[in-house]
């Protein structure tokens, strides 16, 4: 394969307990950036944190440079592809997702010929229709070996507690690799924006001062969903499928596609992506992708208005904004893993302009820090005096925590 340059983040590890919540939030964040500088494209950031989540299971993948197999030379420039991947059940398949797709998508002949064509025809209808099955076989392609290597991973996981169980008196329960991951694509071209999209990740666009959506949620109660469910002998309950899985696409999650006599897309969960295609416009102004921790606290119009008021106030720094939008959210009480990305096009306006500017993230961040610790110092003052009996309204002490905190964090 062509060697790209590529930036494959994996926020996290494997854990005895995925998917569980901890006591406390954990809010450092892993913010990667970069540019592009090609055909309207500007610059680029994700940020992702673990949150109130035991482990971390989102995942996501940037390539600036797509190689074609065979071919010396990386398709054209002004090809991009982002993504994310929201894990549930485990990291395993979100991390293989980012790290693998690019390598089944590269290597699929259809890439060969969309490469081939004149810069008309890729883009205009030829492009366009051999764009869109490229991205649907490689979700398929890729979710199959998924399946294969969960299928390797547990029957070693099998081999090895069955050893141990012949040494020791004291059974022993195989722990299956059953873990699942939506997977949200978008693929920017010299002249289009095509998102493919399975589960409920979601990316939106903002243009022109509008909010566009650039996919919709499979939700296993959306009408589509719940029919192709029901005929492949599963229900819904509680908005899950079986009364569990939240999301009716994406990849792994092989108990809902193990109906022998169903071809994949007529499982009862399915990894074909569905399609959001816009033309390329010179008001494009930027592209969030972002799994559900930040979307289940904001709408995407909430969102495009959040990210847009930041540049607004004067800040250029595209990972401090992600990590201003994550922060945000946990504030407003998001449980889950979260990760967002920003990508910025020729459209939009970000100051410039240095020692001038003032940095609000960090203004922001230290009074909301500062709040958080006031209203922790509280609980515990709350806590203690419960145990004999009092209520303590001095707050003094967190009246200095919050002091240092403003000191050390506020920039100007």
């Amino acid at each position: 394969m062509f060697p790209s340059f590529i930036t494959s983040v994996l926020f996290g590890e494997n854990s005895p307990q995925p998917g569980t919540r901890s006591n406390e939030p954990i809010t450092e964040k892993t913010t990667v950036r970069g540019s592009v500088h090609e055909a309207g494209l500007e610059s680029y950031a994700f940020s992702g944190m673990q949150g109130w989540r035991v482990t971390m299971e989102d995942a996501h993948m940037v390539w600036t440079d797509i190689p074609v197999e065979g071919r010396q030379e990386p398709l054209r420039k002004g090809h991009v592809i982002f993504g994310v991947m929201d894990g549930h059940g485990g990291d395993f398949t979100s991390e293989f997702a980012a790290l693998n797709f690019m390598k089944i998508f590269s290597a699929n002949n259809r890439l060969k010929k969309y490469a081939s064509m004149s810069v008309e025809d890729q883009s205009n209808v030829p492009g366009i229709e051999c764009l869109r099955p490229l991205l649907t076989e490689t979700f398929g392609r890729l979710d199959a070996e998924i399946r294969k290597q969960q299928n390797l991973r547990n029957e070693k996981r099998f081999q090895a507690v069955s050893k141990q169980q012949a040494r020791s008196e004291t059974p022993t329960r195989v722990k299956y690799e059953r873990s699942g991951s939506t997977c949200c694509v978008v693929l920017v071209t010299p002249s289009h924006i095509i998102c493919a999209n399975a589960g409920d990740s979601r990316a939106i666009l903002r243009r022109a001062g509008k909010v566009l959506p650039l996919s919709f949620d499979h939700k296993p109660n959306n009408a589509p969903e719940l029919e192709r469910i029901n005929q492949a002998s599963g229900f819904v309950k509680c908005k899950r499928v079986d009364g569990d899985l939240a999301v009716s696409r994406g990849l792994g999650d092989f108990t809902y596609k193990s109906n022998e006599l169903l071809p994949v897309e007529h499982q009862k969960v399915i990894p074909n992506p569905e399609f959001v295609t816009y033309p390329r416009s010179k008001d494009d102004e930027f592209m969030i992708l972002a799994c559900d921790g930040i979307w289940d606290v904001a709408s995407n119009e909430q969102c495009g208005s959040f990210i847009q008021s930041l540049l607004d106030e004067g800040e250029p720094d595209l990972g401090l904004i992600c990590e201003e939008a994550i922060d945000t959210c946990l504030d407003k009480n998001s449980r889950d893993n979260m990760t967002i990305g920003m990508v910025s096009f020729q459209g939009c306006k970000i100051p410039t302009g240095g020692l001038g500017i003032k940095n609000v993230i960090w203004q922001r961040r230290a009074a909301r820090q500062a709040r958080q610790l006031q209203q922790s110092a509280k609980k515990v003052a709350a806590r203690a005096a419960s145990n004999v009996g009092l209520i303590s309204e001095d707050t003094s002490s967190s009246k200095r925590l919050v002091s240092a905190v403003s000191t050390n964090l506020t920039c100007s």
